[in-house]
């Protein structure tokens, strides 16, 4: 499992990009919903944003705000998609580090 790491504090931003066999997916009609969680505990819910649909790109946020209160810490993310058709399918899970936060106001 991959793992990306995130300081507390700092603006997170994720560009993504969905591929199958190598070329992008229009995702202009999907619904794209992501979260991390450690265990079962809900750490946040990620905003989602189509940047350029018909290329499958988007992009994943949350404000300095909202990640000052993220617990540190290993933690889980994946990425959910609901295509057109209501066929639910989600990526592969990935870890994501929270660092404390060291200089801060």
């Amino acid at each position: 499992m991959a793992t990306i790491t995130h300081k507390q504090g700092d603006t997170l931003e994720w560009i993504v990009t969905l591929n199958e066999g190598g070329n992008p997916v229009d995702i202009t009609s999907y619904t794209i919903t992501a979260q991390i969680r450690s265990n079962d505990t809900l750490i946040a819910s990620l905003t989602v944003i189509k940047t350029n649909a018909v290329n499958g790109e988007f992009r994943m946020s949350a404000t300095a705000v909202q990640t000052d209160s993220w617990s540190a810490g290993a933690h889980s993310c994946d990425i959910e998609f609901v295509d057109d058709l209501s066929n639910v399918f989600s990526t592969e899970t990935f870890g994501v580090t929270i660092l404390e936060d060291i200089t801060h106001t």
